[in-house]
C-alpha cells in the first residue's frame, strides 16, 4: 500500500483532499503504523524519502480537516 499512499500525498497540491481522503480511508493499516524500521527504504529502488512522505500522509489524511 505503500506506494498508494506516496501516490495520493502527490496529489494533495491540487487535487481533492476530501476525495483523497476517502480513498486513504479504506487501507486497513495507516501510514501511523510505520515503526521507521528502514526496510522500505532498502527495498525502494527509486530512492524516495518514504519516511517523509508517510508523515505527509499522516498530516494531510489522519489529522482533522481544518475549515
Amino acid at each position: 500500500e505503500i506506494g498508494w499512499v506516496i501516490w495520493y500525498v502527490d496529489h494533495v497540491p491540487g487535487g481533492d483532499l476530501e476525495q483523497l481522503r476517502g480513498w486513504y480511508s479504506g487501507f486497513p493499516v495507516k501510514a501511523s503504523a510505520c515503526t521507521e524500521c528502514g526496510i522500505c527504504l532498502e527495498r525502494c529502488p527509486f530512492e524516495v524519502d518514504i519516511m517523509a512522505k508517510l508523515e505527509q500522509a499522516v498530516e494531510s489524511f489522519e489529522t482533522p480537516a481544518v475549515a
